[in-house]
């Protein structure tokens, strides 16, 4: 029923025989309205040795009925619900291929998109993991925005919180092998810490192309998991880069930054219920970056002036009114 990675390999001879096995590993979680247009982009993609391993985390909306439509075509299994996280890990345990890469169920790949990243390795040995541009989508497959990705600098995506690999990142089966996998203990930001400590092993590429996308709909988790928790996870993982024991010291010495940014990312994803939290991580991001605030992330600045400055506007006027009542109790003493 299942096709294997050896069926995956072309059957003939030349060229083709001596392209590495890339493994597309697809979490699925009730997505089943979105399922079938991404993995028909993998299975249509022109580059002839693909395993396709689809991992149903236990989804009730149809999703195993979909699959089994298209078992002659790749390898998929069902499984109970244990989170994505940990049914990536399971991907990456049955994966064969040299190069891997993970492609979200409502993500699908431009065409083209393996045969070029694939390229990108064999031109550079030395790289680990391969990231493209991509485009932001809606719920009907509409381009609502392009994402020019930023040339890769793990200081700045350690200074900035920011995640460069997106959508349609790939990278060698020795980076899991190295890294033990994504982190269990994290939900939301898993695949960040995986290239946060995948980045302390190698090189890292961008291909300034569009070859991937991310759908934004109102069910995507982007959506659904904004607030605390996702933004407690975020501190946690700046916690977990800095308790690194092998972290160089070059790296050490932009913590006061990274941790800015960070309470600057947590207090972006707390969303409009967690008011007190997103007005304190602001806070504490100005803080610990004051003169960032007024140069390079300027562009923060306007976006937090709002939260903030009604807390500090606050703030001013209780120390007014203890100030007040303070006068005239001396007043009240001295006559």
């Amino acid at each position: 029923m299942k096709k294997t990675a050896d069926d995956a390999m072309p059957k003939n001879t030349g060229a083709a025989d001596r392209l590495p096995l890339v493994t597309i590993i697809t979490p699925a979680y009730n997505r089943a309205s979105y399922l079938d247009e991404t993995i028909l982009s993998v299975l249509q993609q022109d580059y002839p040795c693909i395993e396709y391993l689809v991992l149903d985390d236990g989804s009730r909306d149809g999703t195993v009925e979909l699959l089994k439509n298209y078992s002659d075509r790749l390898t998929w299994t069902s499984h109970p619900n244990m989170g994505e996280t940990r049914t990536v890990n399971k991907g990456f345990s049955l994966a064969r291929g040299e190069i891997i890469g993970v492609v979200n169920s409502d993500d699908p790949l431009r065409p083209g998109a393996v045969a070029k990243i694939v390229n990108c390795f064999l031109q550079d040995p030395e790289l680990l993991v391969v990231y493209p541009d991509w485009d932001m989508i809606d719920g009907e497959g509409a381009t609502v925005q392009s994402v020019a990705t930023f040339p890769y600098s793990y200081a700045d995506m350690i200074r900035w919180h920011h995640c460069m690999p997106g959508p349609g990142t790939f990278f060698r089966k020795e980076v899991v092998e190295r890294t033990g996998g994504r982190d269990p203990q994290f939900r939301f930001v898993a695949d960040f810490d995986f290239w946060l400590r995948a980045g302390l092993l190698g090189k890292f590429a961008r291909i300034p192309e569009r070859l991937a996308t991310f759908r934004v709909h109102d069910d995507s988790a982007s959506v659904l998991h904004q607030g605390k928790a996702m933004a407690h996870e975020h501190v946690r993982l700046t916690d977990k880069l800095f308790a690194l024991p092998g972290l160089p010291s070059e790296l050490r010495r932009l913590k006061r930054e990274a941790y800015s940014s960070t309470y600057y990312v947590a207090g972006c994803v707390c969303g409009s219920a967690s008011a007190l939290a997103r007005k304190s991580y602001f806070l504490a991001a100005a803080g610990l970056a004051p003169l960032k605030y007024i140069g390079e992330y300027r562009e923060r600045t306007f976006y937090m002036f709002p939260a903030v400055m009604r807390t500090l506007f606050f703030c001013f006027g209780w120390v007014a009114r203890v100030l007040r009542k303070q006068k005239t109790a001396r007043k009240g003493a001295d006559l």
